[in-house]
């Protein structure tokens, strides 16, 4: 898929088999994978690694962190803000896509993802497509 050739997409997951399987399906199709599984410090590392493409984002992080903390203070941020983030969770889509969507997330999807679409998923993102998936 052209669309995700050579983008630079940050993903942050504490789950390390969903992380496995984001970073395996990006690499293979030539995005270059950021990863952060401990979000421990996660606007200062994203801020030396710029440009970033696209951030995937787990809901349900360590240290009694919320994926909405991470997103607000990237919001709060100018060099981050307009950076598209997607909302990756197993939470219940019907409570937190009004939530992502208030928010001003670029997406939601639930997991588990549906590893074929998902590639095509994160291209309408790309291409300035919101993505609201509630299932597989």
């Amino acid at each position: 898929m052209e669309e995700l050739k050579g983008k630079r997409i940050l993903v942050v997951e504490d789950n390390v088999t969903n992380m496995a399987v984001f970073a395996t399906t990006l690499k293979r199709l030539g995005a270059l994978v950021i990863q952060d599984a401990w979000n421990s410090g996660t606007v200062d590392m994203l801020k030396k690694r710029l440009p970033i493409d696209l951030i995937i984002l787990d809901l349900m992080l360590r240290r009694d962190a919320s994926g909405y903390d991470l997103f607000d203070a990237l919001q709060q941020d100018p060099e981050l803000k307009d950076i598209p983030v997607v909302a990756v969770s197993s939470l219940d889509p019907e409570t937190e896509i009004p939530k992502a969507q208030e928010r001003g997330m670029a997406g939601f999807i639930s997991k588990p993802i549906n590893i074929n679409k998902f590639p095509q998923q994160l291209a309408q993102v790309l291409a300035g497509e919101k993505v609201w998936v509630t299932s597989r």
